[in-house]
């Protein structure tokens, strides 16, 4: 008995010959136990009921077994089914339910036996051998499930229901059943099949790999065939979910005991039985508890995968109950690791659904809700806005001009005023006047009532806002009047807290009615009505010096600041260089710093630094006015100390104008465009004849960006040996502006730029001899560029001018061209005909700067000219080298869509070329999106048909897929993808690739101008659809 199991006509049989064939067990009944009774028995139990199956399956179809249905016109519900997955199995195409539905009229349900005449009972036997292995193995789904594909567990258990059940089994499948009338093993049955039909919909919930196949078998199944099957399986399933779990639950509710067939149970055919004979009185009894747990715990984990988390929560806590009282049970197979994992994440995921329904309401809805309600509670939600800063202004300040006129609640309208002047305050507003108004005529609850708010928004205050609340509270105790009580309050409430002992004790003095003289800086304070944020006019000079320094960093009046330092250096007896230090955002010029540092210390010292910081410091958040007063200011007082410290002041006034051109090519007041351009040609003759007094590099760098900038390139090409890094390539790039478009012009100041710009970007590996003897290469950047790197990156950043930008954008990717070497990830842009095409030595370059500096380049450009189409097609193009290919497509469609007016017309070809095309098909590949691919395909000048075919033959898409046929109109694209969709059962997308095939704009013998016509139609439709997916 060890020859091989004979083959059937279905295809080969297992991929590893078993060692006893299938017929032995059905000669010898008890073969089959003492088989199963081995260690490790070959075939194993999963195996054999696969060939079991199959066998039949293939007899069946060798047979051509055909019943004519007893009523006439039925069709029978065929769901086609096949293996899958096992090592040992063999396919097969047809599904055995569905020959024997044949026999089986879809009539009123009725008690039906199964009849001998229709079925061979070599097949027959064969069914009942696959299901005593089952009962081997007591039935259990999770071994079932995972050595059994969905197709041999639906024909399997649709057999143990047809032995069980007095009804059809389909009826047992789709209908409601009685439980409470059921026999004990036909209940066993019923709750087993919808049992697997909940845990195969949540198996199959998750993603699967793709069975991928490059060639089919002859007399094998196609996999994607298997896989169409098992999705009409499990479609089939979803749709009578809600049965399955209702029988599931009645099954519960039942409480009866079930009878579990065991091996024992069930007698296979013999020559003198047309009949097999199931002995249920030998089954295994269930008890309740025991199923039950096992049942709530299936259910458990389908409403987890349906995200019904409070009902999986009910149905996991009723398993952990149950699952406590089992002692070595038989049937149920829960995990016990895996129940608590489910129940804790229950439980988490039910309190964060209960967060989130229980979220608060928005202010906004309170207050509309209150309003509505005469204003009840209004007050309350204002004061917990004054923290949280939900409500406009423009809001709060419309419910206090409603208020004003309702004379019964003037009270509630003093209430919302403080609330709104407090909101005020915290802003940096000043409402201290309407305070002082309000304090004149209020009573103890008024008082009350404006120390309660101040108290609450303390308490939630950021740093800015307490103080400006601390400076509103001083002014409000100044202004108070003795009657008010205002003082006494606040020192009595949280609001202490906020303020040192000897603060306390001068607000007592204010009490007391000891008003002091006021500060030396006073006179020049605003009154009552100055902003929250300015310092208290009337405060003793021996103020605390912590506010004092906060006013000093917050102040930009050069007069307010003069006072402030003079506080601090003369009453507070502070060093100059203690000032120099209390802000590291004054980051002044290296130049003036250095002598600054060298004067004598002094209050004039500290002033012009902090002038000059400030200043700074201004220019880089771009209030280019106030920065231009405070160095206008800082020359005045330099003017009579230090003339190269005044003159290097001057300098910072003219970045200062540069700085906002720049920006938005305006100018400061009483100042043009030529006056600018005399300033900074005469910085830059400074630098020319090498006077004594040199500006620094940054302003030598915005001079010669703002030459290129305003296009004063004749200027430029006259300033040779300037020994100005800045100032020379500046130079050079206007020699080769000058000559631009004329490519045999430009060749020779071409080459001077580019070696130029190539000895930035160069290396020099200096060897050092180690300890052991060896050399060792260190690399350090060249000495002998013209600029150190940073510093060019920096001076390409100040470039605005197009064309400019233009010729270093080339250049830069020319460059990277070069050094990445590869054709396929090479960078467009204009002008790439003047450069070099080599390099002598490449590995003396620094790559990682090069490309560092293309990519701020480009983003640099497209900041100041987002529209510009090849810089657009650059900026891609260098996203697709770095293999970020969904930024690439955005910038590929943005190319597109700026050169063709949103593609109403045709994109130049400039901008997109096959060379394009074919890349944003590679990035549509790598993004999965292979219907995008094939569409693609027809846009080259010559259409890929290969790279179109096997896109389409992709599984895994994610696209718009058959919406996107519309757009096709190459007819043997069309025709394949019927008959790709033909081949694989799918019968809408076929009918989509139909409808577009037949549409009568693509007839071949329409004339050339109509296909023309259709072509750019569905050309314009595709592109703008996929510009809205990536841009």
């Amino acid at each position: 008995m060890t020859e091989s199991a004979p083959r059937g006509p279905m295809g080969p049989g297992p991929a590893t010959t078993p060692s006893i064939a299938w017929y032995e067990f059905v000669l010898n009944e008890k073969l089959l136990e003492d088989h199963l009774s081995k260690e490790n028995p070959d075939p194993s139990p999963i195996q054999l009921i696969s060939m079991f199956l199959q066998e039949a399956e293939n007899q069946l179809a060798a047979n051509n077994i055909e019943q004519p249905p007893q009523v006439p016109n039925v069709q029978p519900s065929y769901i086609p089914t096949s293996p899958v997955g096992t090592a040992s199995s063999q396919p097969m195409d047809i599904d055995l339910r569905a020959m024997e539905d044949l026999a089986e009229p879809k009539v009123e349900p009725k008690p039906v036996s199964p009849q001998p005449n229709t079925e061979k009972k070599k097949i027959k036997a064969l069914r009942i051998l696959a299901l005593k292995v089952a009962a081997f193995l007591k039935w259990n789904l999770t071994t079932l499930n995972k050595g059994l594909p969905v197709s041999m567990l639906n024909t399997l258990f649709t057999e143990l229901l047809k032995y069980t059940m007095d009804i059809s089994p389909d009826a047992a499948k789709f209908t409601d059943l009685h439980f409470d009338v059921l026999s004990e093993q036909a209940l066993f049955a019923a709750q087993l099949y919808h049992r697997w039909c909940v845990l195969t919909l949540v198996k199959h919930s998750f993603p699967s790999k793709p069975i991928k196949t490059f060639m089919q078998v002859q007399g094998q199944i196609d996999p994607m065939t298997t896989m169409m099957q098992t999705e009409a399986i499990v479609s089939n399933l979803r749709d009578k979910a809600d049965v399955s779990v209702d029988n599931l639950q009645r099954c519960i509710q039942c409480g009866r005991a079930i009878r579990m067939p065991k091996f024992t149970s069930i007698t296979i055919l013999s020559d003198q039985q047309d009949q097999s004979v199931f002995d249920w009185e030998s089954c295994m009894e269930i008890i309740p508890e025991e199923y039950i747990c096992q049942l709530s715990y299936d259910l458990g984990t389908y409403f987890f995968y349906k995200e019904s988390y409070h009902q999986a929560l009910e149905m996991f806590r009723e398993t952990k109950d149950l699952f406590k009282l089992l002692e070595n049970p038989t049937y149920c197979h829960v995990q016990e690791q895996r129940l608590n994992g489910y129940y804790v994440a229950c439980k988490t995921l039910k309190e964060s659904s209960a967060k989130l329904s229980a979220k608060p309401e928005s202010l906004y809805r309170r207050a509309e809700s209150a309003r509505r309600n005469v204003f009840r509670g209004l007050v309350d939600i204002l004061i917990e806005d004054n923290v949280k800063q939900e409500l406009s202004n423009a809001y709060r300040a419309n419910i206090e001009d409603e208020l004003a006129s309702k004379e019964s609640l003037t009270f509630t309208f003093i209430q919302v005023s403080i609330c709104n002047v407090i909101r005020g305050v915290m802003e940096g507003k000043a409402f201290v006047s309407i305070i002082a108004d309000i304090l004149e005529d209020a009573d103890i609850a008024t008082i009350k009532f404006l120390v309660k708010v101040l108290s609450i928004a303390l308490n939630g205050a950021s740093f800015v806002q307490k103080t400006n609340l601390i400076t509103f509270l001083w002014h409000v105790a100044e202004a108070a009047p003795s009657h008010s009580h205002f003082i006494p309050m606040v020192l009595q409430s949280d609001i202490r807290q906020h303020f040192t002992g000897y603060e306390c004790d001068q607000m007592r003095k204010l009490e007391d009615g000891n008003k002091f003289d006021p500060m030396s800086f006073g006179n020049t304070l605003d009154d009552l009505t100055t902003v929250a944020s300015s310092y208290p006019s009337t405060r003793d000079s021996s103020v605390s010096l912590v506010n004092v320094e906060h006013q000093l960093m917050f102040m930009y009046d050069a007069d307010v600041i003069r006072h402030l330092v003079n506080e601090m250096v003369v009453n507070q007896q502070k060093p100059p260089s203690y000032l120099m230090q209390l802000n590291e955002k004054w980051k002044v010029p290296f130049e003036i710093l250095d002598l600054i540092r060298k004067m004598s210390p002094s209050q004039e010292q500290a002033y012009v630094y902090i002038l000059i910081g400030k200043a700074c410091h201004c220019m880089e958040v771009k209030i280019f006015e106030r920065a231009r007063n405070l160095l206008t200011v800082a020359d005045n007082v330099v003017a009579q100390l230090s003339y190269t410290v005044s003159k290097h002041v001057r300098w910072q006034i003219m970045m200062v104008d540069l700085q906002q051109f720049f920006l938005n090519e305006t100018f400061g007041e009483n100042s043009t465009l030529q006056d600018l351009v005399k300033k900074v040609k005469t910085c830059i003759t400074a630098v020319r004849l090498a006077q004594d007094i040199q500006p620094s590099p940054d302003v030598i760098e915005h001079c010669a960006a703002f030459l290129l900038n305003t296009r004063d390139w004749t200027y430029l090409m006259n300033m040779e040996n300037t020994n100005s890094g800045h100032i020379e390539a500046a130079r050079l790039a206007a020699c080769l502006l000058n000559e631009l478009p004329s490519i045999k012009n430009a060749r020779k100041p071409a080459r001077d730029l580019w070696e130029t710009i190539v000895t930035i970007y160069s290396t020099n590996a200096q060897h050092k001899r180690t300890s052991s003897g060896r050399d060792s290469a260190m690399y350090r950047d060249s000495q002998l560029g013209i600029l150190p790197r940073d510093y060019f990156k920096h001076f390409l950043q100040k470039i605005r001018e197009p064309q400019a930008l233009s010729v270093f954008i080339s250049l830069m990717s020319k460059f990277y061209n070069i050094l990445k070497d590869d054709i396929t990830v090479e960078i467009y842009s204009d002008h790439l005909a003047v450069w070099p095409s080599a390099l002598p030595n490449t590995s003396g370059i620094h790559v990682g700067a090069v490309e560092e500096h293309v990519s701020i380049l480009m983003q640099h450009a497209l900041q100041k000219h987002p529209s510009n189409s090849s810089w657009l097609r650059t900026q891609a193009d260098l996203l697709y080298a770095n293999n970020q290919y969904s930024a690439a497509m955005k910038f590929y469609m943005e190319s597109g869509i700026v050169s063709s007016d949103f593609f109403a017309n045709a994109v130049p070809k400039s901008i997109y070329d096959d060379n394009v095309y074919r890349k944003m098909m590679k990035c549509c590949s790598y993004l999965q999106c292979h219907t995008q691919v094939a569409v693609l395909c027809q846009f080259l000048d010559e259409v890929d048909y290969a790279t179109a075919f096997k896109a389409l033959q992709e599984k895994n898409t994610y696209d718009a897929m058959d919406s996107y046929y519309v757009c096709i109109w190459d007819i043997s694209i069309l025709e394949y993808l019927v008959h790709l969709h033909s081949k694989r059962g799918e019968m809408d997308k076929r009918q989509s690739a139909m409808r577009a095939l037949t549409q009568l704009d693509l007839n071949s013998n329409n004339p050339e101008d109509i296909i023309q016509r259709a072509v750019q139609i569905r050309k314009r439709k595709f592109l703008r659809a996929i510009a809205k997916q990536y841009v």
